[in-house]
């Protein structure tokens, strides 16, 4: 079974947006160190990926 790169996903989406760690950790209401995690990770949570798509002001499925 091949796991989607979220990580990967969000970090793209993040250049997209011109969008530093700093500043999506400030909307998420976490730390820069937590968005990292979350860019090296492959299988989030549900409720961290609504979390993160609600940030980005993106739907859920762009981060799939």
């Amino acid at each position: 079974m091949e796991f989607i790169d979220i990580g990967a996903n969000i970090k793209k989406i993040q250049k997209e947006q011109a969008m530093c760690n700093a500043d999506f950790a400030r909307l998420a209401g976490t730390s820069p160190q937590q968005v990292i995690r979350w860019r090296k990770n492959k299988n989030i949570k549900l409720h961290t990926l609504q979390l993160i798509s609600r940030v980005l002001g993106v739907p859920l499925t762009k981060l799939l």
